[in-house]
């Protein structure tokens, strides 16, 4: 099976590459092609920041070529061979950290979820998504699948990706024995983020308040409190509400005490930030 992370494949020559990209994808056509067969090829430049692609070509070799010169006439510095590919579809999703995944199939929704889950399966935080609309080459495609990988807005990807994304983004807050409130988020589990939380060295003795996904927790708390039961949280999706609702609950039990608010999210749609994610307790 071909690996996941494509670092490997860059450090090969373009032309040992291009075979074995192709056995081990199993998308190139035997020695005795057929004249209709249609070829595309995939390059990048040596940061991995952009694909360049190009199709329908009549070879591997013509269409190897003309990737890396679409991706040197556009600026591309140490450009090179990802793959070539012929009457299938290849797609290629991005982690938070840049690296690049594939996947490859007949169908582009089969291909595109193959290098959605072959991310999230080798990414820490998850945070994949796709770096382009899958790439069809061959008669069977519609012309929507041929045009889409040019065509496709930010939102589109991020809505084939988020679609594909089985991975759980759960949170968990804790109470320790004085009252503080502790968190961690971005777990692929409820059951992960629980005990991740409960597992930490400065956690002994704290116990679970709440878990969640595709929400925000506020935590409120007024200053100066001590002891269990002197923190108190909301869940809202909007981080902003949840925060308000927190030290709401915490302004009318606290006795006129001044409280202070925080908020932290979980879940697909907060992975690129969201309001109050790095601001302190205020």
């Amino acid at each position: 099976m071909m690996p996941a992370r494509l670092l490997d494949l860059f450090r090969t020559t373009g032309a040992a590459l291009a075979a074995a990209g192709a056995l081990a994808l199993g998308l190139l056509a035997s020695p005795a092609v057929h004249a209709d067969t249609l070829y595309g090829a995939v390059a990048t430049d040596e940061a991995h920041k952009q694909l360049y692609w190009v199709m329908p070509e009549t070879s591997t070799k013509e269409a190897q070529q003309a990737a890396l010169a679409k991706c040197k006439k556009a600026g591309g510095k140490g450009c090179k061979d990802v793959t070539a590919f012929s009457d299938s579809c290849v797609a290629f999703s991005r982690n938070s950290r840049d690296d690049l995944f594939w996947g490859a199939s007949v169908s582009s929704e089969v291909a595109a979820k193959k290098a959605i889950r072959t991310c999230t399966n080798d990414s820490a935080d998850g945070k994949c998504r796709l770096a382009a609309m899958p790439l069809c080459v061959g008669p069977g495609y519609s012309e929507a699948d041929l045009k889409a990988p040019d065509t496709a807005t930010p939102a589109q990807l991020e809505a084939l990706s988020a679609k594909l994304d089985s991975r759980g983004y759960w949170g968990s807050i804790a109470e320790k024995e004085s009252g503080d409130l502790t968190y961690a988020d971005g777990y692929p589990t409820e059951k992960e983020a629980v005990d991740a939380l409960l597992g930490w060295e400065d956690c002994k003795g704290c116990r679970t308040v709440l878990t969640y996904t595709d929400s925000c927790a506020g935590m409120a708390w007024a200053k100066g409190s001590k002891g269990r039961g002197t923190g108190f949280t909301a869940l809202n999706p909007d981080p902003v509400t949840a925060r308000n609702e927190a030290r709401a609950t915490c302004d009318a039990k606290s006795g006129g005490q001044t409280c202070v608010a925080m908020v932290r999210c979980s879940g697909r749609a907060y992975i690129s930030g969201y309001k109050g994610e790095d601001e302190k307790p205020n």
